[in-house]
């Protein structure tokens, strides 16, 4: 029997299955994929990400200082930074070489299965798998979830879902031409979010938004729209979409199980951007496991600890950066012209360049000092007195 089997090769899959490997404990990851990281994803992380987590260098695209963010009616704000706030990365492969860590260090993976079922008692874990030709059963000690957002797995085994969603959809494209990140925000692009243009590597672009409703029928009209403005030649890879959670599972803890990743919810609200919490969250998980299995205790409340030091540690970013999105998600587009000119006229662009806390991975700060700055405290009344109650939340 082995100690731990993980459910998904994702970044927080893999990164427990690389710490437990390396203290020596037996683990298997399955994957319904063959490839190790195959996953849409735009490939944007922060700095403190690479810090945490240093990648090989040839897997940056670009480092990014600058981007440029269109309001509704067409006015712009250059984002200009001396230093490196993010990097555009090959996500695949920085997501496998974590597995190239965990293979090394011992584990096993089965990659093409499929989990049908699972279920876990007094006695051990148990998994069923697939591969659409054969049919197996595994045992383990424990159990960790990270195979993603939409799964059937945690309703499985009790824990429910995800109380809130948005889907994501992207395209590759030619875009010779773009030096840097674009964002557009406006209801005819992408209501309540936001569409973007990223640079990746020779000539090549990624051109994406996130919807709740009709996400294809609105990337079609920003392609459009793209290659009406010369920013796009071409599309090289068609449109795919992908569900992106908002809001944490309700609980990610249970009898010999935890749950980690985009599985959790542990993504940000404000961009959906997952990489890096996930990471953060895996390395709480791996910890609480070997705690766990050092005592052979793997109860739920043993487990428990787990819930409580990832909340500790990203509740507040997701709780402020839901707020947020709600507010946003709420706006017409001359109210959302109306902030943008603000915060280009007011100094507040200054200060989120200069501010060494305007963090792409952290939230929390930059947004409670935007909605503290006067400008957008008033505008944000004036559009609605009922988002100040939302604002005062954060």
């Amino acid at each position: 029997m082995r100690d731990v089997i993980v459910v998904g090769a994702g970044p927080a899959g893999n990164n427990i299955a690389y710490k437990l490997s390396g203290m020596g404990y037996s683990v298997t990851v399955i994957d319904r994929k063959n490839h190790v990281g195959d996953k849409l994803c735009t490939g944007i992380v922060g700095r403190a990400c690479i810090e945490q987590f240093p990648i090989d260098r040839s897997l940056v695209y670009k480092d990014a200082r600058y981007a440029r963010i269109t309001a509704p009616g067409g006015e712009s704000v250059d984002f200009i930074s001396q230093d490196v706030r993010a990097h555009v990365i090959d996500r695949v492969r920085y997501v496998s070489s974590f597995a190239d860590k965990a293979r090394r260090a011992g584990a096993e993976y089965l990659l093409g299965y499929r989990v049908t079922e699972i279920s876990t008692d007094r006695d051990c874990a148990r998994v069923h798998i697939t591969d659409d030709v054969e049919k197996r059963t595994l045992k383990s000690k424990s159990l960790v979830l990270a195979n993603g957002f939409g799964s059937e797995l945690t309703n499985q085994l009790g824990l429910g879902k995800v109380g809130d969603f948005v889907t994501g959809v992207q395209a590759e494209v030619t875009a010779p031409d773009l030096d840097g990140i674009q964002i557009y925000l406006g209801r005819d692009i992408a209501p309540g979010f936001f569409a973007w243009l990223v640079p990746t590597s020779e000539g090549k672009a990624l051109a994406g938004l996130l919807s709740r409703h009709h996400a294809q029928t609105h990337l079609e009209k920003l392609l459009l729209k793209l290659r009406a403005e010369g920013r796009i030649k071409s599309v090289v890879k068609e449109p795919a979409k992908w569900g992106i959670p908002l809001r944490p599972l309700g609980r990610t803890f249970g009898e010999r199980l935890l749950v980690v990743g985009d599985a959790a919810g542990q993504v940000k609200p404000t961009t959906g951007g997952g990489i890096y919490y996930a990471l953060l969250a895996s390395e709480v998980a791996a910890d609480a496991l070997h705690k766990a299995l050092l005592r052979n205790d793997l109860s739920a409340k043993e487990l428990g600890s787990y819930e409580k030091e990832w909340k500790s540690l990203l509740s507040r970013e997701v709780e402020i950066g839901y707020s947020a999105r709600r507010i946003f998600e709420v706006l017409r587009d001359r109210q959302i012209d109306f902030l943008m000119h603000g915060i280009a006229t007011n100094g507040i662009y200054k200060e989120l360049v200069e501010s060494r806390s305007a963090s792409f991975d952290w939230h929390g700060e930059v947004i409670t000092k935007v909605m503290g700055h006067p400008v957008v405290g008033k505008t944000v009344t004036f559009v609605n007195p009922f988002l100040t109650t939302l604002a005062s939340r954060s």
